[in-house]
């Protein structure tokens, strides 16, 4: 679906009631994407475009009352649509939670020291096979705070079959191929649900890769 720029309500006729209509329609193709159990891109740009509209209600206020027609017609736009994209991104954080809160993680193997790189097999549903990512988890530092860089590199898929290939196979079978990490850190994740992997699982798995790197007991599961 079409991405919600920055600065998309400066585009177009200069009209508060044309730029209502434009929010409006947007707003309904992502509870469309949202029912489709679809995040992202749209949650990001729904929170990049509220804190900017914010931002910039903030710097009209310290301003003063504005005289001039144009700067009107902007406070009417942000007026509008504050409240109806923060009731929408609180829509997408609502599904967030749901599927972060649903997530199984297993360690798998030996959990060696050294976790900023390694392993992570993804599995959805009753899915028959295992989808394997590399992962790397690497510090950033900026004047304001210490961030962290993720990257996840699909490796291959493996079949599945808690009879027989299950996790701990899958890793047998994995650090045969590759030979880059000796004892690598391996982690499963498990979703009840078949899930988009792009649009949903793999950004919020992303997002709380550091946290399961970090909190990890120092003993694998079988």
């Amino acid at each position: 679906m079409e991405r919600l720029r920055p600065g998309w309500f400066l585009e177009g006729l200069w009209d508060a009631e044309y730029q209502q209509y434009r929010l409006l329609a947007y707003l309904q193709r992502v509870r469309q994407s949202f029912l489709a159990q679809q995040l992202y891109p749209p949650l990001a740009d729904l929170i990049a475009s509220y804190t900017e509209m914010a931002r910039l209600a903030e710097d009209i206020r310290q301003v003063g009352e504005a005289e001039d027609a144009q700067v009107a017609t902007l406070e009417e736009i942000i007026s509008f649509s504050l409240p109806r994209l923060e009731a929408t991104i609180e829509e997408g954080k609502a599904l967030y939670e749901i599927v972060a809160q649903a997530l199984q993680v297993h360690v798998v193997g030996i959990v060696p020291l050294y976790r900023d790189e390694g392993y992570l097999f993804l599995r959805r549903g009753t899915e028959p096979l295992v989808r394997v990512y590399a992962y790397e988890v690497r510090p950033m530092y900026n004047a304001e705070s210490q961030q962290v860089a993720i990257r996840l590199s699909f490796v291959r898929e493996y079949p599945f079959s808690t009879f027989s290939l299950g996790f701990l196979r899958v890793r047998e079978s994995l650090l045969r191929e590759q030979r880059n990490l000796p004892v690598p850190f391996t982690l499963a994740v498990e979703s009840p649900w078949i899930l988009p992997l792009e649009e949903t699982l793999l950004p919020i798995i992303k997002r709380s890769l550091p946290k399961w790197t970090r909190e990890t007991p120092n003993s694998g599961l079988a």
